[in-house]
């Protein structure tokens, strides 16, 4: 075929682009060349004749596939990092904020401080150091999060796609969409909540309210990535003033709020409560989020600086995620505090409560005065309705990622509010005690569906044709990530188990049965090949034969040649 043959002029240019949305380091240029090799099942060349055809469609295929890599190249969508050598610098931290602040509203959204209030009412001060803990961890994952998305300039929805088998991978999406749609039910109902404290309308008023003015926060991201980021940092700011002028009010026992941060101590009966804080704290959909959050901030990614940029890079993404989830922290603590005073307030004078989301207002109205239950609602709509556009864009980039289906917000808004409103609507129109049923089931659906994204998200980390010889976790690393995975799937199993009423045999045989099948499926998960190994000059597929076989898939490289 003709060099100078359309076509072939059109492949050309979408193989370079490919190897440049993948390595990030190829300089769209004359002086760069991107040459096709396609192999046959054993890794040899396979000659261009009419069978290999189908192979160069698919990748075509896949070279399309890459285009949700490339990022909206509109000015106010991105923020351009230049790199320097030099040493830390304040002001180019603050270009770096924002991701992490998106990231925090997760971690404070109705369904955690749905267990916030849970915690102080079953534990009091005593599981603060665990709460505590429990961020510190979920800053190592988020960073790792962080770290796939600057190394590789691509997120992790569109990592497992590309590295796993489609049954699997479907597997996966299924489950991320369940748990975000899960979450978006808790925060339509928390935002419902507090428009029913505000206004005293009924409270499937406020999920229909909450399902549409959502549209309206969509028109905050037309305005550019930097007000997005300060949109959502105010409300994450409001929910922060609200509780801690109530804890300055309430007066708590410092000398409790400190022991609780510092000595390690479950109470008897609250091992569930305690698991139940690790899973709230780390969502799946989070890890998402993030990996494709970091994309906006565009690097110098030339041959000579890119090294130099992207360690720059994670540096500032790990302080600014520190902050904020040191932040969110802080927010969710005051919860706990101020209402383990206003519990414990309530019980010296023998006053009956309960201790949910919408019982909170009358405890602290009842505890400090009847203003302080419009500050907490305002709080609580505040993070209610943030939280619910982070939740539509970690939906945007999963949907993107895994199907190469470009999805416009408000399409993403009408799916999710369409499927939550009805779930919603019925907790609203029945009772309000099967909230906390309800809330119960999502965090035992984010459970499960954690142990499916911390695996890959691991395993992507570990090798170095994905992430680069000089990136790719070390010994340490590798021990520590996989002490951390198996820690977060017996604590998410335990979790599991323990809500399950095992109070016949044959309930015993069932959870059996799902034990088995949960831990065949993540072995598999963690066991496979990763399907296309993408390093700085070549993407090919080395599964063993069998593999490629098995899954029909096709073995294909992408070879960047040296500047001629």
């Amino acid at each position: 075929m003709s060099e100078h043959d359309p076509g072939e002029q059109r492949r050309r240019q979408q193989q370079t682009e490919f190897a440049e949305s993948v390595t990030g380091t190829i300089e769209a240029t004359p002086n760069r060349r991107a040459e096709y090799v396609e192999l046959d099942t054993m890794g040899s060349p396979r000659s261009s004749d009419g069978s290999a055809n189908k192979r160069r469609l698919s990748l075509e295929q896949t070279l399309d596939d890459a285009a949700t890599a490339v990022e909206d190249t509109a000015s106010n969508q991105h923020v351009k990092i230049e790199y320097d050598a030099g040493g830390f610098s304040l002001k180019k931290l603050l270009r770096f904020v924002g991701p992490g602040i998106l990231v925090s509203q997760a971690l404070l959204d109705p369904g955690n401080i749905e267990s916030d209030i849970s915690q102080a009412d079953t534990s009091g001060y005593k599981l603060l150091w665990l709460l505590l803990l429990a961020h510190i961890l979920c800053i190592f994952v988020q960073s790792l999060a962080a770290r796939l998305g600057v190394v590789t300039g691509r997120h992790l929805a569109q990592h497992i796609r590309q590295q796993y088998p489609r049954p699997l991978a479907t597997v996966f999406w299924l489950l991320t969409e369940l748990a975000i749609i899960g979450a978006d039910i808790q925060e339509v109902i928390g935002t419902a909540t507090a428009l029913h404290i505000l206004t005293g309308i009924p409270i499937w008023a406020g999920v229909v309210i909450t399902a549409v003015d959502s549209f309206l926060f969509l028109y905050v991201q037309r305005l550019g990535v930097r007000v997005t980021e300060l949109v959502f940092g105010l409300m994450v700011t409001t929910l922060a003033v609200c509780f801690w002028v109530e804890m300055v009010l309430i007066k708590p026992d410092a000398r409790e709020v400190i022991k609780g941060m510092v000595i390690p101590r479950i109470p008897q009966g609250s091992a569930v409560q305690a698991v139940g804080i690790v899973g709230c704290v780390l969502m799946p959909h989070n890890l998402f989020l993030h990996s494709a959050l970091v994309g906006s901030r565009k690097l110098d990614r030339r041959e000579e600086t890119r090294e130099g940029a992207i360690r720059e890079a994670m540096r500032y993404f790990r302080i600014e995620t520190a902050v904020s989830l040191v932040y969110a922290y802080l927010i969710n603590m005051a919860v706990v505090v101020v209402f383990c005073k206003a519990f414990e307030l309530m019980r010296a004078e023998g006053i009956a409560y309960v201790a949910s989301l919408a019982e909170g207002a009358n405890v602290l109205s009842h505890v400090l005065g009847n203003g302080s239950k419009y500050v907490y609602a305002v709080g609580l709509l505040a993070i209610g309705q943030s939280t619910t556009m982070t939740g539509t864009l970690s939906g945007q980039y999963v949907t993107e990622g895994f199907w190469n289906m470009p999805v416009k917000p408000w399409q993403r808004v009408l799916i999710t509010r369409s499927i939550s409103l009805v779930p919603a609507l019925i907790v609203a129109l029945t009772a309000a005690a099967h909230i906390d049923l309800l809330s119960e089931i999502i965090n035992v659906l984010q459970a499960i569906v954690l142990s499916f994204t911390i695996i890959p998200l691991l395993k992507l980390q570990d090798h170095a044709e994905v992430m680069g010889p000089e990136f790719a976790f070390g010994r340490v690393a590798r021990m520590s990530a996989a002490f951390l995975t198996l820690a977060i799937v017996t604590l998410n199993a335990y979790m599991v188990a323990s809500v399950i009423p095992l109070d016949s045999p044959s309930m015993y045989v069932a959870l059996c049965a799902v034990v088995i099948v949960y831990v065949l499926v993540l072995s598999y998960t963690a066991a496979f090949p990763l399907r296309c190994v993408w390093s700085r000059r070549m993407v090919v597929d080395r599964a063993p034969p069998a593999i490629r076989w098995l899954f029909g898939r096709a073995a294909l490289a992408v070879d960047v040649g040296a500047p001629t």
